[in-house]
């Protein structure tokens, strides 16, 4: 195993934003702590809970948040602004290898997703031909994403049906023709999604600029000096254990915020140690990655609570189960069945802040954030098409 000389802490300090009192309730219930009373008017509120410590979570009206922090002892209280610091922090972009960049200004940006696996929950293995894979990696960067996921192991939960082991050579063999060809017709970035070193290096060299983790570094302990030494970038992945096909065995946590934000901050603590670039690290705590149905609506729910680690934050919810279920579409929907739904979990991911979404539907998601962003936007910064005039 990899030994790291560098130890740098990351904190799980954490700053959950609650929008009614209901939402308050339900936040400090997983502490057992009764909630405050505030008045209608001054939500949303915060509540500050420190990793760690004996003192209990506290709710911080944001109108009284400098009072009320004067009130901590003078260490909890450097700890909650510093939280409160890092979740305000936007990150201005991801630097990539070779001079190119993940540009964070007008977050979030799109990831297209292709699978090069027979056995896709998402498409059914449409993308399991090289050309095929190409020609719609290219066709997604044409509609508006700003980065490409390869991926050559299936990581689709067992309730899908038992998907087979992927030696690292057969996941090399899947994806490395893949990214070459994308390499030499765009330079635009290109990630790998993989949990293994080996995977990761033979990626990079063919061009890869990012490493999309789904183990956080659980399952190669070489994963994260790979990195180090390719100055990749790395997005690291909340996962129940380290295999897709256990990972819904057991869904239950003591903290269904605090525990993956406790081993996501672990994770890019090793990183860290093992030289990799703070701002070249982004987290995602894993939507529909050993969470239950209920447990993944919590987490698209309070999503922006993982802004308080410190890195960019990153989400995936699109056709996913629980995405169906909600929406009430049944489990052999079509992909423009599961649609509605994604695009609702895009905009839960938005609103909370998320850097990056990693989506299957490119163009739609793409039109349905640029909606969102000029609705959003003050109408004397929105450019109009010419000849239009103002209303």
């Amino acid at each position: 195993m990899t030994s790291y000389t560098l130890k740098v802490t990351v904190p799980a300090d954490l700053i959950i934003p609650a929008r009614s009192a209901a939402e308050l309730a339900e936040i400090l219930s997983w502490d057992g702590t009764r909630p405050a009373t505030f008045a209608a008017s001054e939500f949303p509120v915060d509540v500050v809970r420190l990793d760690g410590s004996a003192s209990p979570p506290v709710a911080v009206a944001r109108s009284r948040r400098t009072e009320t922090l004067k009130a901590f002892p003078a260490t909890l209280r450097q700890r909650a602004q510093a939280a409160f610091d890092r979740a305000s922090r936007i990150a201005p972009k991801l630097p990539l290898r070779s001079g190119r960049s993940l540009d964070f200004a007008a977050p979030p940006i799109v990831m297209g997703v292709i699978n090069v696996t027979p056995d896709s929950f998402s498409d059914g293995g449409v993308h399991f031909d090289r050309s095929r894979a190409v020609a719609s990696a290219l066709e997604m960067f044409e509609a508006g994403a700003a980065v490409v996921d390869v991926g050559g192991e299936s990581t689709r939960p067992s309730t899908y049906g038992e998907s087979a082991a992927v030696p690292s050579e057969e996941e090399i063999r899947r994806i490395l023709p893949v990214i070459e060809e994308l390499r030499r017709k765009t330079d635009l970035p290109i990630s790998v999604d993989t949990r293994r070193a080996s995977v990761a290096r033979e990626a990079i060299a063919a061009g890869a600029d990012i490493v999309n983790d789904v183990s956080a570094l659980r399952h190669d302990p070489n994963m994260a000096q790979a990195v180090s030494e390719t100055g990749a970038a790395l997005i690291l992945m909340h996962m129940k254990g380290d295999d897709p096909r256990t990972m819904q065995q057991d869904t239950s946590y003591g903290h269904p915020i605090a525990d993956i934000a406790r081993e996501l901050a672990a994770a890019a603590d090793r990183a860290l140690g093992a030289g990799v670039p703070a701002d070249k690290i982004g987290i995602d705590p894993g939507l529909g990655f050993g969470k239950s149905p209920e447990g993944n609506l919590v987490l698209l729910r309070y999503l922006a609570a993982f802004r308080s680690i410190g890195f960019p934050l990153a989400a995936g919810a699109s056709r996913k189960a629980f995405v169906r279920r909600f929406s009430g579409v049944g489990e052999s929907s079509s992909a423009p069945d599961r649609l509605p739904g994604s695009l609702a979990s895009l905009a839960a991911a938005a609103a909370a802040g998320a850097a990056l979404v990693r989506v299957h539907d490119v163009a739609e998601s793409v039109r349905f954030l640029r909606m969102r962003q000029a609705i959003e936007t003050p109408a004397a910064a929105v450019a109009r098409p010419a000849g239009a005039t103002a209303p």
